[in-house]
């Protein structure tokens, strides 16, 4: 590859990735010179992967890029154990692991996302039924179903939307667990 090509390349990493990298880091406690620092040693560690021929070319480089940067971010919030404060201007004499706040916002939207996949219906269903334990009686009576077999079929029918959602989108299975 020539050094204009080098250049080129660059050039699409800072512009199209570098500004949502930013957009996480500053979200999440960060600072500009955070920012670039932590998408510099991301682009060190993505020529490494290549040189070493260990870069799946499968993957898009944007996002192997961000989730790089965004476990690096995470491992640097757990290192300097940032103190932040709470939403509302509370104040909190103890301090806070910031990595476990990102993590936790991550899941959370990773939940939402796959809310929206399964449908409000089956979301509900699945959580009275396996996370609440709630008894098929009290499901059937709270969301009118009309016979223990039905609810039986669409329990199963949930169940297998959300696997087949976990199958096609692997992170989600990461975030959950």
């Amino acid at each position: 590859m020539s050094t204009g090509s080098n250049g080129k390349v660059l050039e699409y990493l800072y512009n199209d990735i570098f500004p949502k990298v930013k957009s996480y880091i500053l979200t999440n406690s960060g600072k500009n010179d955070d920012a670039l620092d932590i998408f510099q040693d991301a682009l060190v560690v993505l020529c490494k992967q290549i040189k070493l021929g260990k870069f799946d070319v499968q993957y898009e480089i944007s996002g192997y890029l961000y989730t790089v940067c965004r476990n690096l971010w995470i491992n640097k919030v757990k290192k300097d154990n940032r103190v932040t404060s709470l939403p509302g201007n509370l104040d909190i004499s103890e301090s806070i692991d910031f990595s476990d706040l990102i993590i936790t916002r991550e899941k959370e939207k990773t939940l939402k996302e796959i809310t929206k996949k399964l449908g409000e219906k089956c979301y509900e269903l699945l959580r009275h039924a396996v996370f609440h334990q709630t008894s098929t009686d009290e499901i059937i009576e709270l969301m009118g179903f009309s016979t223990a077999n039905a609810l039986k079929t669409q329990k199963y029918k949930c169940k297998q939307k959300l696997l087949k959602i976990f199958e096609e989108n692997p992170k989600y299975r990461e975030a959950v667990e």
